[in-house]
């Protein structure tokens, strides 16, 4: 029996505790993964456009400890804090740009 062929992954930015990367798939087909603490969210090519044009507007963090920062996409929330928010922007903007 022939195995299927494994899809090609890069790492496009990496923090201490997150991680975005893309598969080229077999089918042809691109996708995106954001591993954030506990949660890999997965998006086809258009969401990850999408995606990018959102967090594109992303602000913060504020100095305040006391904050928490919340993403909302696609009916899924993720809360940071204050620390974690800052993290995540930073690997945004190691993300290449387009």
């Amino acid at each position: 029996m022939e195995k299927a062929p494994e899809p090609k992954t890069e790492v496009l930015a990496e923090t201490e505790q997150f991680l975005a990367w893309m598969a080229e798939e077999p089918d042809d087909e691109t996708t995106y993964h954001l591993e954030l603490n506990n949660v890999t969210l997965h998006f086809f090519q258009e969401e990850w456009d999408e995606f990018l044009q959102l967090v594109s507007q992303a602000e913060g963090p504020e100095d305040d400890a006391d904050v928490i920062y919340d993403l909302e996409y696609n009916n899924v929330i993720i809360h940071f804090s204050t620390e974690e928010w800052g993290e995540f922007l930073q690997m945004i903007r190691l993300l290449p740009q387009e």
